[in-house]
Order: C-alpha cells, then sequence, then structure tokens
C-alpha cells in the first residue's frame, strides 16, 4: 500500500506548473551573485551587504523562478521594482544559523560568516530582500536592497581561477537538469588522478541509490581539478593544519566528524568557472567525516582507514546530499552533536521528515500511513537504545523485528531529540549508518526538489 501512496504522491509532483513569470522578460541568461555578511549570536542577527558580482551562465531553472518547496532556514524574494512583481524566489541555509545553536552562540561571542546567494541576472533594477524563519517557523524579513543590474559598482571580472571543467555526465542545458559540481579538497597535484578515480566511485554509488538511480538522465555531473598544496585538510583536535584549497576542516563548530568550510568567497570565486545548482566537496582523508547544507554545500570523506569499514564514506556522500539537495533533517537522536535545540518541540519543522505532531489527521506525511498503522508508532525504543551505537547491526537486526518495520507511521526519536519528535519510518539513511536506503517520504523529496529544477 505505501508503494501505491508513494506512486500518487509522485504523480502529483509531475503535474507541477510553471511557478514564476516568463525568464526573458525579467531576466538575462547570467548569474548574479550577491555576498553578504551574517553577524550575530543566538536569537541575534544583523546582515550587510558586501558586493554584487556577475558571473556566467545561470544553471538555475528558466521555467520554475518561484520556489514553491518551502524548504530552508532563510529565503531571498527578487521584485522587479517598477512594477513590484515577485520574479524569483529561493529557500536555502545557512552555516550562521546552524552556528547560532552552538554553546558559543548561546555564550554571547559574536561571530562573522560570509554567505552567498545566486539570482538569474536581471534586467532591470530589483529589491532584494532576504528573510529568516523566526522562533515560530514563519519567515520574516531581515534585510533588504535595490540592485541597479546597470551599476558600476557590480564587479564585472571574469573568473579569476582558471581552472578546467571536466565534464562527467552531461544531459543537456543546466537550465533544464540539476548540476552537480564536484571540488576536490586536500588532493596535491599528485593525487588529481586519485580524485577522479574518486568521482567515478561517488557518482556511481549516487546514482545507483533510489530515487536518484531512477532520475540519472535529469542531471549534469561535472568537477573541478584544483590541487592543494599539502595533502588532506585540517584536524584541530590532533594538532594537524594544511594548506588545502577551500580550507575545510574537521572539528567544525566543535563536532570532530563535522566537516565544512568558511571562506565562501574563494569557494565561490572558484566554482565560477562552471555551472551548478548543488556544491559536492570530496575530501582527500581516511578520517570518518562529511557534512551537509541546504542548498549551501556537501562534503565528504573519500576512503576509510580501516578496511572493514569501506563502505561508510559511500552512506555518507548519499546521506549527506539527502541534506543539501533534498532539505532532508537527520533522523537519529543517540549520536552527539554540536547543537542546543536544534528542533524546539513546539515548532513544526520546514524538513519534510521530521515532526513533533502526532496528530494522525494532520501530519504532514498522512498519505503515506496505512490505514490499519497506529500514529504514533510503537517500537522497542528503549530496547533499542540501550544497544551501544558502535553496534550498528545489532541496532539494525533490532528493527528488522518489528512489528511496523517497512511501514511508513511516526515513530518516537528523530532530530538529534530522544523524546517528543517523529521520524516517518524505523531506519533510513537519515537515520542510521548503514546502507539502507531512504525511506518514501525522503524520497518523495527528493523527487520533489529534481523536478522542481527539471520541469516545465
Amino acid at each position: 500500500m505505501q508503494r501505491l501512496f508513494l506512486g500518487l504522491l509522485l504523480i502529483s509532483t509531475s503535474l507541477m506548473a510553471k511557478t514564476g513569470p516568463d525568464f526573458d522578460q525579467y531576466f538575462v541568461n547570467k548569474t548574479m551573485r550577491v555576498d553578504y555578511y551574517f553577524t550575530g549570536i543566538k536569537g541575534e542577527t544583523t546582515i550587510s551587504l558586501d558586493q554584487i558580482k556577475e558571473e556566467p551562465v545561470w544553471a538555475g531553472s528558466m521555467t520554475n523562478l518561484i520556489d514553491t518547496l518551502n524548504y530552508g532556514n532563510h529565503k531571498v524574494e527578487i521584485f522587479d521594482i517598477n512594477t513590484n512583481t515577485l520574479i524569483f524566489s529561493k529557500g536555502f541555509s545557512s552555516l550562521f544559523q546552524e552556528w547560532q545553536t552552538t554553546d558559543e552562540a548561546a555564550a554571547g561571542i559574536y561571530r562573522t560568516i560570509s554567505a552567498s546567494v545566486l539570482i538569474p541576472f536581471p534586467k532591470k533594477p530589483i529589491k532584494f530582500v532576504h528573510y529568516s524563519r523566526n522562533s515560530n517557523g514563519a519567515f520574516e524579513a531581515e534585510f533588504e536592497t535595490e540592485i541597479d543590474p546597470d551599476s558600476r559598482f557590480i564587479r564585472r571580472d571574469k573568473p579569476q581561477f582558471n581552472y578546467k571543467v571536466k565534464s562527467y555526465i552531461n544531459n543537456g542545458s543546466p537550465s533544464e537538469k540539476v548540476d552537480i559540481l564536484l571540488l576536490p579538497e586536500g588532493y596535491t597535484k599528485k593525487e588529481l588522478r586519485k580524485f577522479r578515480d574518486d568521482v567515478k566511485h561517488f557518482m556511481t554509488v549516487l546514482f545507483e541509490a533510489p530515487p536518484f538511480n531512477e532520475y540519472k538522465d535529469r542531471f549534469n555531473v561535472r568537477y573541478l581539478e584544483v590541487p592543494s598544496e599539502e595533502s588532506g585538510i585540517d584536524n584541530p583536535r590532533t594538532g594537524v593544519f594544511v594548506k588545502s584549497a577551500f580550507e575545510l576542516s574537521y572539528n567544525s563548530f566543535d563536532s570532530d566528524r563535522y566537516v565544512l568550510a568558511f571562506d565562501n568567497k574563494r569557494i565561490r570565486d572558484i566554482a565560477a568557472n562552471a555551472p551548478y545548482d548543488q556544491l559536492y566537496f570530496i575530501v582527500n582523508s581516511d578520517k570518518y567525516g562529511g557534512g551537509g547544507i541546504y542548498n549551501l554545500y556537501s562534503t565528504c570523506y573519500s576512503h576509510d582507514a580501516k578496511e572493514e569499514n569501506a563502505w561508510w564514506p559511500d552512506y555518507v556522500f548519499v546521506h549527506e546530499f539527502g541534506h543539501a539537495f533534498g532539505g532532508l533533517a537527520d533522523e537519529y537522536y543517540t549520536s552527539q552533536v554540536a547543537y542546543n535545540e536544534f528542533y524546539p518541540l513546539d515548532v513544526e519543522p520546514w524538513e519534510p521528515n521530521v515532526t513533533p505532531n502526532t496528530d494522525p489527521e494532520t501530519i504532514k506525511w498522512k498519505s503515506f500511513i496505512d490505514a490499519d498503522t497506529p500514529v504514533p508508532t510503537p517500537w522497542e525504543k528503549q530496547l533499542f537504545d540501550n544497544i551501544p551505537y558502535k553496534n550498528q547491526d545489532e541496532r539494525y537486526q533490532l528493527l528488522r523485528k518489528q512489528e511496523y518495520w517497512g511501514k511508513v507511521g511516526a515513530y518516537e526519536g528523530s532530530g538529534y531529540v530522544s523524546e517528543g519528535q517523529y521520524r516517518p519510518y524505523l531506519d533510513c539513511k537519515m537515520f542510521s549508518k548503514s546502507l539502507v536506503n531512504f525511506c518514501p517520504v525522503c524520497q518523495n523529496s527528493i523527487v520533489r526538489v529534481i523536478k522542481f529544477y527539471t520541469e516545465e
């Protein structure tokens, strides 16, 4: 029955109507990059404009210009000034928003973090409005400015780094496909052959995973061969610091396995050599780690130090892309993270796969739940919690013995919270460290995003 529900919902998304105005009326086929700064602490944000750059070809959809997904902790809206017409919008999340949930931000220590938004290059003056979600989960305007596309203050220099763009998968025009740009981190010039092998490996892994296997023809994949001076990346907890191309580091937000980059403008300047919707860093390291932030970028280590864990990078690669591309939340709750109250129990998260709501009539994945499946859905959670985290196989076997294994329901324990948050499936790529597939609800979210980028 749940496959029928999935099919019905996917069919409904395929009927998505064009969103937004005619592209050629308001835009030219180039990108406007708006760089700005977030500054603040927990509960306090100041946004200031940094610079505006003209970049080559627009990679996003020319048909679906108004974001109807409602994903992300932020969004921007672009208005034609002359008519006050909404002509473009996009949701995304940021490093700054994640940092605001850390102990450092709660302690009142201010930080400034750079961010960028890519929009199609307008023909006429626009109003640019940035929104962030408030404590109730609703968007509130935080910053706005007017931009004249003919302004002499817009930087129009060509991309300053002359790295060759290599195509791995080419299925058509960037505006009609999802464009992934893979970037090497911590590979020296002599190690770039290994990077090419890693590209081949991880693209095989990604496009064997449902639902990507069914939509491979809707993707383009490119990569840039950007060498690092030294091999590997920073690992502050062991005192290791290297000269890598993008300065990615372990221990981001003081979480040992979290790999992020903070030199936003350098990343964007290099990536401008190619059209992209999604950036993915493959990190030349054998230490477990990665990261993924919605519509920002993904990171994943390339190989594991232990032979028995050789499959772990494959899991991480697809899992992190679930965050950055599919807008999916982490569903696990027994692994240590750096966040405080990331998902408050009195607010409905925007992510499609976590909720505090256990009303069977209003739960957001109601259409996936069989009539005979109770909500909330019982499972042996206490037994599961008593199994050490390192014993993943034992945990997996317990999940498979549950009465509602293979059924969409509302299972307590999700979003870093043991009680009060629920996930739709007992096990999923977003829940456990395993090669299990995405659950039906997560797959549906990914398909919605694919179709938003690629359908008229």
